[in-house]
């Protein structure tokens, strides 16, 4: 017995040895990529909001989509126009949208712009019962963050064809206040004159002055035609991604466009992948070529 502090001291100072040479990793595991899907315009009224209540169907215009848009941790689109109680059914020559309230379901997979020429069509009463039918899934005139996978995004939405005068050094100092809060900033925006194949230089130059500024990814809509993407400083700029959901069919470019799903890595560039879509039935998009 009288050796078993001898031991005892022994065993101590080799478990003290132990802990300082060991090679504990106290890094945190990698975070699994994120991704989004970006589609445009969404407009659910007029004969979109027609079709579905015709087929007592709301889930219509999403049937052939959903699988895309849930593979997705998340999806942006633009919601064009407001969500009200007691929308009249719209006739097609109208540019007054509101959507059926039973259609809220089916934007469950997304995060909504809300900043836009037609989302005050039935007033400050229109948009506020959007927001309280979508009140942590849309964003108007606010900073929307959403963490997935421990990752941080911000998204910012700016609206240039109802306020053309928009001060670009207020939304350039916005981008610099919100950056450090986020892992990714993506910045949905409303521009550019209608059925134009390509943008104005004047929105080229804005997407790059954003991208500056600290923005990750451009989500770009309003002409209802799709114009392209660029890589900019290893930045996404989708000038316009054109319809997603709108009852457009007399033309070939307002019926066919692109939808992208962006994947997300911390400390990496986004990457993304464009998936063709035809809008069929003038209601209801369907990924082609697939």
């Amino acid at each position: 017995m009288r050796y078993l502090p001898f031991f005892v001291l022994i065993i101590a100072i080799s478990l003290l040895l132990f802990l300082k040479f060991a090679n504990f990793s106290t890094s945190t595991p990698p975070s699994s990529p994120v991704t989004i899907g970006l589609v445009g315009d969404i407009g659910l009224g007029r004969y979109i909001t027609a079709t579905a209540r015709a087929k007592n169907d709301f889930s219509w215009s999403f049937q052939k989509v959903n699988p895309w848009l849930s593979q997705n941790d998340l999806n942006l689109g633009n919601l064009e126009g407001p969500v009200i109680n007691n929308c009249p059914t719209e006739n097609n020559n109208t540019f007054v949208f509101c959507a059926d309230p039973k259609f809220i379901p089916y934007l469950n997979h997304f995060v909504l712009n809300l900043n836009n020429n037609h989302i005050l069509n039935y007033g400050l009463d229109g948009l506020n019962q959007t927001k309280s039918f979508l009140p942590q899934n849309s964003f108007y005139d606010n900073f929307l963050t959403k963490k997935i996978n421990g990752l941080t995004f911000g998204f910012l939405g700016y609206d240039f064809i109802t306020y053309p005068q928009t001060n670009i050094p207020n939304i350039i100092q916005k981008i610099k206040s919100v950056r450090p809060l986020v892992d990714y900033l993506v910045i949905s925006i409303h521009w550019g004159n209608e059925y134009l194949t390509q943008p104005e230089p004047w929105r080229v130059n804005l997407a790059h002055q954003l991208i500056d500024a600290g923005a990750d990814v451009i989500h770009g809509q309003h002409p209802h035609v799709w114009q392209g993407v660029e890589t900019y400083k290893n930045k996404l700029i989708f000038y316009s991604f054109g319809n997603f959901i709108f009852d457009q069919d007399w033309s070939y470019a307002t019926t066919h466009s692109q939808i992208a799903r962006v994947t997300f890595k911390k400390g990496e560039p986004p990457k993304y992948q464009l998936f063709p879509i035809e809008i069929k039935f003038n209601s209801q998009p369907v990924i082609i070529n697939q």
